[in-house]
């Protein structure tokens, strides 16, 4: 990360094969233990997004459960989430000069695990650069998944695709199609042509099923490579 002369020459290289850069996938980190800010240089990432030809730059929320504790419980105590609010201000205001929108996952176990909470956070922070990557949350129901979807859709830049299971086997996207159907009918709204589906993992972890998947995926976004 940081190193601008590189990033523009994957972009160089990305552009003679016919690609372009989605969104720079950073692992800047916004909360680690109860609201401590990791100390990376923000604008070297910003930085390298332009240089990447990004419009959309990843911040990681962090893991709240590796913070304060009470009992068996994780949780956010309100000095922590107040510091990642205020965090996060600052980083919309500074990717806002760059003409970049920053983007932070609704994952498990963070400040976006529920998205009450996700939505509670957005209010909270107030800025119009500041979306979602959306992902299934494997630990819930599907149809929480789908009122979560819902209601998220507005801020939802790109979105991970996977099939897991409530204990976090993976399987081959083929078996999560019934479901799939149903989130990317949700998906397909004014919207829909400026956000990317990533394929996020493979269902055994080999490379060599990319390409079945890339096709599964394709099919379920109407594409041609059947």
């Amino acid at each position: 990360m940081g190193n601008v002369r590189l990033a523009r020459e994957v972009r160089r290289l990305m552009h003679g094969a016919g690609l372009k850069c989605a969104s720079y996938g950073s692992y800047f980190g916004l909360m680690y233990h109860c609201g401590e800010h990791f100390p990376l240089p923000f604008k070297k990432v910003l930085k390298t997004a332009k240089a990447l030809g990004a419009k959309t730059v990843r911040v990681w929320l962090g893991w709240p459960r590796c913070g304060c504790k009470k009992g068996h419980e994780h949780y956010v105590c309100e000095k922590g989430y107040a510091r990642a609010v205020s965090i996060t201000k600052s980083l919309c205001n500074q990717a806002k000069k760059y003409g970049l929108t920053l983007s932070i996952e609704c994952h498990f176990a963070t400040l976006t695990d529920d998205y009450h909470d996700t939505l509670r956070f957005l209010n909270d922070v107030g800025a119009d650069n500041l979306k979602l990557y959306w992902q299934p949350n494997h630990s819930r129901s599907f149809e929480y998944n789908l009122e979560a979807l819902k209601a998220l859709l507005p801020y939802v830049t790109n979105v991970h695709v996977f099939n897991w299971d409530c204990s976090a086997n993976k399987h081959p996207l083929c078996d999560g199609e019934c479901q799939w159907k149903q989130y990317l009918e949700v998906l397909n709204d004014e919207n829909a042509e400026e956000r990317v589906c990533f394929l996020e993992f493979m269902p055994d972890g080999e490379l060599a099923s990319l390409s079945c998947e890339a096709k599964e995926l394709n099919k379920l976004l109407g594409g041609i490579n059947q």
